[in-house]
């Protein structure tokens, strides 16, 4: 590609809200433009990069068995219906009505779409177990669109569903999607840890997320690096002490739920009450803060209580009469973990000193068990022809995210500095001066390498400006044809990450550029 004709405008101001480095570098470079809030255009050299993340997702997947499909974006939402999410989730899901009259919603992931599509095409367990993947928009009304690609309403992802006869199948096949996964992001350039986390509104019995760390990150995690244990605060564990804590030293606080009931919770005063693990104690999501006067109001009903499990049972009953009067007669009561891990607590696994980082989620894979195939009716028939709902997992990449973590991982002060596997193009060319010998011989070595694997930038603009956007483009080689370096014998070859220059006659750049270049 020539830049003379490339569809790209540079910026030396960037938004006040771009806060993270990605962010800067897209809008500076011309690669992306906002049109709305969370919902960008790409441009042609932002579409070469995530092309590149596309084809490591895509070979990985068909390694691993699994076939390429195309769900639609809009669905009706009697799919949502039949799963339960259309009431279970909230605004982040987009919905309308067409011109018939049908309710829609924009799909902001397609387990149902998936579902549906399997329930319709397979019906013998002879066909499992079997895994489909897309590359396909999704959309999800965030509240706070952030972070440039971090956080996007409209967005690009790798989404793939399996279906297996058994847990143990699945279970066995989830953990091949675990080792794709770190191929995938290691070939993308990216360093990643995998961590446990909540299967949150996809369900489920376990799901793991694959977190670029980084101060900008939204999501807090912690690491014993004792043992490798990493998960996400949401649902990381660590050693408690039972017991030896009096009254002054609890706290006790106050819920309801969505249909009017109440909670009294009884947690250690130094630690702080984790929703998603009191959430999954009651099995309520619906769950908001209230006074103690509220208790009071309920005395003659059933209250339920929830006690940290580092809290023994004598003193959490002293905390709750000090604070609400004697509810031993009208309490249900239950003891689970449900208090924030911080930095310095025991690992849960091996006692060592847990780290706290922040991180952003790069991919994710959860085991959906027969949530789904239960409630939409997605069975096969087994060896015996019982109808056996189908185990399912789902795995998923966000590709623009991932393009947003490649350049907060590899950037310096002049600009992106691109992996190889990724990169836009493998050689930025710079030609310096109009002379008929440097333009002939940037043209000779431009046809060499091939419109797919370089950009020549043949603007009639000064060195200075060619130099500066050749390392705010970042791509692995920069090849500069100028009267100097033809009269060293060639060209200059220099290395964008460490800077490192050659001179290589123009007959040998191909060679020498493509021949240890590795997609």
């Amino acid at each position: 590609m020539k830049m003379s004709h490339l569809v790209f405008k540079t910026e030396r101001q960037v938004p006040a809200d771009a806060q993270l480095t990605s962010h800067q570098l897209l809008i500076r470079a011309g690669f992306v433009r906002r049109v709305s809030a969370g919902i960008y255009t790409y441009g042609p050299l932002a579409v070469r990069a995530l092309h590149h993340i596309e084809a490591i997702a895509r070979e990985e997947m068909d390694a691993l068995g699994a076939q390429e499909v195309l769900f639609p974006v809009v669905q009706p939402a009697g799919l949502w219906e039949q799963s339960g999410r259309l009431s279970s989730i909230g605004p982040d899901l987009a919905r309308l009505t067409d011109r018939a009259g049908a309710a829609m919603v924009l799909a902001m992931t397609h387990e149902e779409t998936a579902t549906d599509f399997f329930r319709s095409m397979v019906q013998s367990y002879r066909a499992l177990p079997l895994m489909m993947y897309q590359i396909q928009t999704k959309f999800r009304d965030e509240p706070r669109p952030r972070g440039g690609l971090i956080r996007l309403r409209e967005f690009l992802m790798k989404d793939a569903y399996s279906f297996h006869l058994t847990v143990d199948d699945l279970n066995a096949h989830y953990e091949k999607v675990l080792e794709a996964y770190v191929r995938f992001f290691k070939r993308c350039g990216l360093d990643i840890v995998s961590v446990e986390s909540d299967t949150g509104m996809m369900g489920g019995g376990m799901a793991h997320e694959f977190m670029f760390l980084s101060p900008m990150g939204e999501d807090t995690l912690l690491i014993c690096d004792s043992c490798g244990y990493a998960a996400n605060r949401e649902v990381a564990v660590a050693q408690k002490s039972s017991g030896g804590l009096v009254c002054d030293e609890l706290q006790v606080k106050v819920y309801r739920d969505g249909a009017g009931g109440v909670i009294v919770v009884v947690v250690p005063r130094h630690l702080d009450v984790n929703p998603i693990k009191l959430t999954r104690a009651v099995g309520i999501a619906d769950l908001a803060e209230a006074a103690a006067s509220d208790v009071a109001r309920e005395a003659a009903f059933d209250v339920r209580v929830v006690v940290d499990e580092g809290v023994d049972s004598k003193s959490a009953w002293t905390a709750i009469a000090a604070h609400l009067g004697d509810l031993s007669t009208c309490a249900t009561v239950a003891t689970a973990d449900i208090t924030n891990v911080s930095a310095g607590m025991a690992c849960g696994r091996c006692g060592g000193a847990l780290r706290e980082v922040r991180g952003i989620e790069a991919g994710n894979t959860f085991k959906l068990g027969t949530k789904y195939s239960q409630a939409m009716g997605a069975s096969v028939a087994d060896a015996d022809g019982r109808s056996i709902p189908a185990v399912m997992g789902c795995y998923g990449i966000g590709i623009t995210r991932v393009l947003a973590c490649i350049l907060e991982q590899h950037h310096d002060a002049a600009g992106m500095m691109w992996p190889r596997s990724v990169a836009p193009y493998a050689t930025h060319i710079v030609s310096v001066g109009d002379d008929a010998a440097i333009v002939g011989a940037a043209e000779n070595v431009y046809q060499a390498l091939g419109m797919e694997n370089a950009i020549w930038d043949d603007r009639a603009l000064r060195p200075g400006i060619k130099f500066s956007d050749a390392d705010l483009f970042g791509m692995p080689t920069r090849i500069t044809v100028s009267a100097r370096s033809l009269a060293a014998g060639g060209v200059e070859l220099m290395d964008r990450r460490t800077g490192q220059t050659t001179i290589v006659p123009v007959e040998n750049v191909r060679e020498r550029v493509l021949g240890t270049q590795s997609r």
